[in-house]
């Protein structure tokens, strides 16, 4: 998160799940329903254009 965020905010440790989830939600409405976003355990996630 801290290569995300340069300016030096406080992030939550949700906030990236938080709009992964979103854009989860608004791919998944525009693909019929195929989830492009893969969970990584321990890593993050994983775009897939599959």
């Amino acid at each position: 998160m801290q290569n995300m965020y340069s300016d030096h905010r406080i992030v939550n440790n949700r906030t990236i799940d938080s709009h992964i989830k979103k854009l989860r939600r608004k791919l998944t409405d525009i693909s019929q329903g195929k989830d492009f976003i893969q969970s990584v355990y321990g890593a993050g996630y994983r775009l897939v254009l599959q």
